[in-house]
C-alpha cells in the first residue's frame, strides 16, 4: 500500500535531553514512518545524543547558530518528492497512532494545505488551551489562533508558496513570539485551504509554577510579539479583519484584571499589565521601526 509521505521537523533549544529523546520516540515507533526526522539543534553545544539515535537512518541531525525559532525552521531542506512536513516541539511528543489519523484526514480532504492539530497535557489529557477545546473552523478569523507552531502539518510547495515563517517573529527573534500566528495570518490572507483537527494529538509538558518575576517578564515579552504582529497586519498590510485581535488584546488584560480585583489575585492583575504594556509598546514601536 502506498502511504502519503512526509518529514517531521523539531527544533530544539535549552530542553532537557529527556524530552528531546521522548519527542524523537514517538516519531520513530509511528506506523506510517516519516521519511526523515530532522531535528534542528539551535544548541550552543550540540545535544549529546545516545548512539541509536546518531546512528538512526531516519534522524538528520542539523546543528544551526540561528537563535530564533523561525530563522531556524528556515534552514530546513526538504528532501525531494516529500509532500508534507510536520512541525513538531521538542518538549511535546505526537499520539501513538498521529500518522495514521494524520493519512485518513488527508485522503477525506484532498484540498487542504494545512493541517493544525491539537495540544493536549500528558498529565491530566487536557487541552492545553481553552481554544483547542472551543476548536472551530479556519473560515473565521477568529480561529485561526488554533494554529500553533507546536502541532502543524503543511504541504511542502505552500509552505515555500508563502516564504517560509516571517525570521523577525519567534522566540529568539526581535519580537519575541507570535511567528505560527503570523504565518497563519499570511496563509488565510492567501486564501489557503486550513483545517483544525483535534485528534491530531501533541502531548505536551504541563505548565510549570513560575515565579513572579517571571510570569511578569513572559507577559510582557510575549505581549510585545502580539501588539507588533496586530501593527504589521492592520496598519502596515490594511488586513481590517485583524481589528477584532486588536480589540481582544486590549479588552481582555482589564477583563482579567478586574477578575483578579474582586478574586484578590493581585498576581493575576500585575502580568496582565505587563501583557497589556507590552502589547501596546510592542504596537507602536513596530511602526516606528518599519516606516
Amino acid at each position: 500500500m502506498n502511504h502519503f509521505n512526509y518529514i517531521i521537523v523539531v527544533n530544539t533549544y535549552n530542553r532537557p535531553l529527556e524530552l528531546v529523546l521522548r519527542n524523537l520516540q514517538a516519531c520513530l515507533i509511528q506506523k506510517i514512518p516519516p521519511q526523515k526526522i530532522n531535528l534542528i539543534d539551535q544548541n550552543d553545544e550540540g545535544l549529546n545524543l545516545p548512539q541509536e539515535i546518531l546512528t538512526n537512518h531516519l534522524i538528520i541531525r542539523t546543528k544551526t547558530n540561528k537563535k530564533s525559532v523561525s530563522a531556524a525552521r528556515n534552514t530546513l531542506e526538504v528532501p525531494e518528492n516529500i509532500e508534507w512536513i510536520f512541525f513538531c516541539d521538542d518538549d511535546g511528543f505526537p499520539c501513538d497512532d498521529y500518522s495514521e489519523k494524520l493519512e485518513k484526514i488527508i485522503s477525506e480532504n484532498p484540498t487542504v494545505d494545512i493541517l493544525a492539530g491539537s495540544i493536549v497535557r500528558e498529565d491530566n489529557k487536557e487541552f492545553y488551551t481553552l481554544r483547542h477545546k472551543k476548536g472551530g473552523s479556519f473560515k473565521s478569523f477568529r480561529n485561526t489562533k488554533n494554529l500553533m507552531g507546536s502541532n502543524f502539518v503543511i504541504k511542502v510547495k505552500v509552505f515555500d508558496e508563502l516564504g517560509r515563517f516571517d525570521e523577525k517573529f519567534g522566540a529568539g527573534s526581535m519580537w519575541g513570539s507570535s511567528e505560527e500566528t503570523d504565518f497563519c495570518w499570511k496563509a488565510y490572507f492567501s486564501g489557503k485551504d486550513m483545517g483544525f483537527f483535534p485528534e491530531l494529538i501533541v502531548y505536551h509538558v504541563p505548565p510549570f509554577n513560575e515565579s513572579f518575576k517571571d510570569g511578569f517578564h513572559k507577559a510582557y515579552k510575549y505581549g510585545v510579539g502580539k501588539g507588533a504582529l496586530v501593527s504589521k497586519w492592520l496598519f502596515k498590510k490594511k488586513k481590517f479583519k485583524v481589528i477584532y485581535e486588536l480589540l481582544e488584546m486590549i479588552s481582555i488584560p482589564f477583563i482579567q484584571s478586574f477578575r483578579g480585583l474582586f478574586t484578590f489575585r493581585f498576581g493575576l492583575i500585575a502580568t496582565n499589565f505587563a501583557a497589556l504594556s507590552g502589547r501596546l509598546y510592542g504596537m507602536i514601536k513596530y511602526l516606528i521601526t518599519t516606516k
